[in-house]
């Protein structure tokens, strides 16, 4: 079962910000940044901040977001009920198949060998290297195909909640 949570209002406000970077030098994630606020059916207002380029919604319109629960809830999903759009952030976004402390493991991985076999152990740690590198990719791109398997459901379901009350005021 998914662990996600649907959180449904009207957009109060919706900001976006574009970093500039040092000698226009891009980095891997998007530097588009949305900030988000919603105000909820008990009247209460939210903020949520989107790393995305995609905004398929605007000011005053009615959406459900599909966030994962904690202190900071990500988005990973948003449909628009208003304009009958939406974005799976999961599926539409880069993904990170490579992180940076994926270095680290490497040399991990690869230190023993070398300390251990010397020579030999360098050689080897080339193929151990990519082996791991291929193996995590993989994880982690079937991870993301789920996640975004998971946010589709999500976004369904929603769509059903939504259908039996259909045109009912927020406020």
């Amino acid at each position: 079962m998914s662990d996600l949570q649907t959180i449904h209002g009207r957009i109060v406000d919706l900001r976006r910000h574009v970093n500039v970077h040092l000698y226009h030098l891009r980095p891997f994630a998007p530097s588009d940044r949305y900030e988000l606020w919603i105000r909820c059916q008990d009247g209460s207002e939210r903020k949520f901040t989107l790393h995305t380029r995609t905004m398929p919604a605007r000011r005053g319109h009615e959406v459900s977001l599909i966030v994962t629960p904690g202190k900071t809830p990500q988005v990973l999903g948003l449909a628009n009920w208003t304009a009958l759009d939406g974005a799976n952030y999961v599926r539409t976004d880069p993904p990170a198949l490579l992180r940076p402390w994926d270095s680290l493991a490497v040399l991990a991985l690869g230190a023993p060998l070398v300390i251990t076999w010397g020579a030999a152990g360098a050689v080897l740690s080339v193929p151990v290297a990519l082996a791991y590198l291929l193996v995590a990719g993989v994880l982690r791109t079937g991870a993301r195909i789920r996640r975004a398997a998971q946010v589709d459901v999500a976004i369904d379901r929603e769509a059903g909640r939504i259908a039996g009350s259909w045109r009912r005021p927020l406020h």
